[in-house]
């Protein structure tokens, strides 16, 4: 009788999972009760190396806490992503001998879970949960199409706030430039009395800096065609949206030669214009000053 509590005792079922929801759904109840009946549950929480965003909102330690009020007694630890199903495999293996050394172990998951993707040493277990198939991101969705009035809804946002790391985003200014006349094309926003070049945010569909810019151009002065674009330089922007943030703006500069088509004002642009090279670094915003700058030295090299 003893020897048969032991084993009991040496028994760990392991659940691997994002649990990137506000509360544990049926679907993630129903595995881990299952893994749960062995005397030991082990928890392990994929954790992506990477800023907030909408499919990775929570961070290990808030996923942590909701885990631990469904399950005190479970064992709760973080795993990281990686590129390599072998070596993710080996680094899982390696948090259940840490934990659990001399266990008999059993991974459980449902057809859509972690148990494809893990080729280690330990027995897998497929379950099929009689509950429909609940989405983490439909969740998520649902979630963002209502501002709750609460501290703690507020608290919340605060919070992961402040757990993104200092990021630099990324945009692109593109100097226009006319293929006879010293001018070149710069555009004002609503509400400003001076001047910009074209540019603004990489997008995430773009696939270079280059079409990034030439979309900008299209976007903010009209389908006009440009030849000759050529990288000028990279510099820090300094953005009054994010002066008192410790996110900042990098943008890389292009030049371009005008070729042809008409100049129509678009996006956030309520005009563009010719402007004549004399007078181009005092009629321009303060944030493309030094851009012009870096501009007018190379072309005058």
């Amino acid at each position: 009788m003893k020897t048969q509590i032991q084993n009991q005792n040496k028994k760990v079922g392991v659940v691997v999972g994002r649990f990137q929801t506000p509360y544990l759904h049926d679907g993630h109840l129903f595995t881990l009760n299952k893994a749960a009946e062995n005397r030991n549950l082990f928890v392990v929480v994929g954790v992506a190396q990477t800023i907030a965003d909408d499919a990775n909102p929570l961070d290990f330690k808030t996923r942590e806490i909701m885990l631990k009020q469904a399950y005190p007694n479970a064992v709760i630890r973080p795993i990281f992503d990686h590129s390599s199903d072998v070596a993710w495999s080996m680094q899982l293996d390696n948090l259940i001998a840490e934990h659990f050394p001399e266990h008999e172990v059993i991974m459980f998951g449902s057809r859509d879970s972690f148990l494809p993707h893990y080729h280690g040493a330990h027995k897998k277990e497929e379950i099929e949960s009689p509950i429909r198939h609940l989405s983490a991101t439909a969740l998520r969705n649902d979630i963002v199409r209502e501002v709750i009035d609460s501290p703690e809804f507020r608290a919340g946002a605060i919070y992961t706030s402040y757990g993104i790391y200092p990021t630099s985003f990324q945009t692109v200014d593109m100097v226009i430039q006319h293929s006879t006349r010293p001018q070149v094309i710069v555009g004002r926003k609503h509400g400003e009395d001076k001047w910009r070049f074209p540019g603004g945010f990489v997008d995430p569909k773009d696939q270079t800096l280059e079409l990034a810019a030439k979309r900008e151009v299209k976007e903010e002065v009209g389908n006009i065609e440009i030849d000759d674009i050529k990288y000028v330089a990279s510099a820090r922007v300094e953005d009054h949206r994010y002066r008192k943030s410790k996110h900042k703006v990098m943008t890389t500069l292009f030049v371009g030669t005008y070729i042809f088509g008409p100049l129509t004002a678009g996006d956030d642009l309520e005009e563009v214009r010719w402007q004549d090279l004399g007078t181009l670094t005092y009629s321009l915003i303060e944030g493309h000053k030094p851009l012009a700058e870096l501009y007018l030295k190379t072309r005058n090299k």
